[in-house]
């Protein structure tokens, strides 16, 4: 009886076993979703994630006006062909430099329209009112529902990373976000025991900062390490170009440093 025993509960211990490393492949084998522009914060991470840390990479666009509302275009972006034609750049000389990352480096997945709901409007008022953001209608509203459009189906968290560097000025979603996060190793996740006064982040929570403690130098001299600074040249930061050359003249031009 004894034997028996032992055998059930080593069949047990098989069993869990089993199950455990076939949850750990589960996850191994799942893509790191990052939203790319081409600009150089996100082609480091893009970058990074791929050559450093062989992950299988899902590289996410936004391509739907996202920024302000159609009659305010003063503040709209005008850079998304630039974008466009620095990450078909970047994807090449990515396979050019690094072949084996081919097969990690998966289509790019652009999101031609976004709806932004009623509830992630009414907590981006709040952070405006707040003022943790610069505007009601921007791009973490509606990153924000790209998120939870990507969950809503999943019985699995989906964490979509996005680049907020650390800047000695300090950008506003860093100013917002530093000190609201955990962090493993670097990738910060937002807290689960926010204040009542914090609650409105909560929109992002299946966002992932993986950058949040590089500055932009930081970035440089990783990209030297690793054999991938010539691929951070070929990035795109301008937002408002003049004939297809950078403006010379917006903050995303002045702080570039490459």
């Amino acid at each position: 009886m004894q034997k028996l025993y032992i055998l059930i509960a080593i069949i047990i211990i098989i069993f869990i076993l089993n199950f455990f490393l076939k949850k750990k492949d589960h996850f191994q084998n799942q893509p790191t979703y990052i939203l790319w522009t081409g600009g150089y914060d996100s082609t480091f991470r893009i970058c990074q994630a791929l050559i450093d840390e062989h992950k299988i990479v899902q590289p996410i666009y936004i391509s739907d006006i996202i920024d302000n509302i159609p009659k305010n275009n003063n503040e709209r972006r005008h850079s998304q062909k630039n974008e466009y034609i620095a990450m078909q750049k970047i994807r090449k000389e990515i396979y050019k430099s690094f072949p084996n990352t081919k097969k990690n480096f998966l289509p790019l997945i652009d999101i031609q329209k976004i709806n932004v709901e009623n509830n992630i409007q009414y907590h981006m008022n709040i952070l405006k009112k707040q003022k943790r953001v610069r505007r009601t209608t921007c791009q973490y509203g509606a990153i924000a529902q790209l998120c939870k459009n990507f969950n809503q189906k999943s019985s699995i968290p989906k964490f979509i990373e996005i680049s907020v560097e650390k800047e000695p000025h300090g950008s506003m979603m860093y100013n917002t976000i530093h000190n609201k996060v955990d962090c493993i190793q670097d990738k910060c996740y937002l807290k689960k025991n926010l204040s009542s006064h914090d609650q409105s982040l909560n929109i992002f929570k299946y966002l992932v900062f993986s950058t949040l403690n590089y500055t932009k130098k930081n970035m440089l001299d990783i990209s030297e390490k690793g054999g991938y600074k010539h691929i951070m040249k070929l990035t795109w930061s301008c937002w408002y170009p003049k004939n297809n050359k950078p403006c010379g003249k917006c903050i995303m031009c002045r702080e570039r440093i490459i």
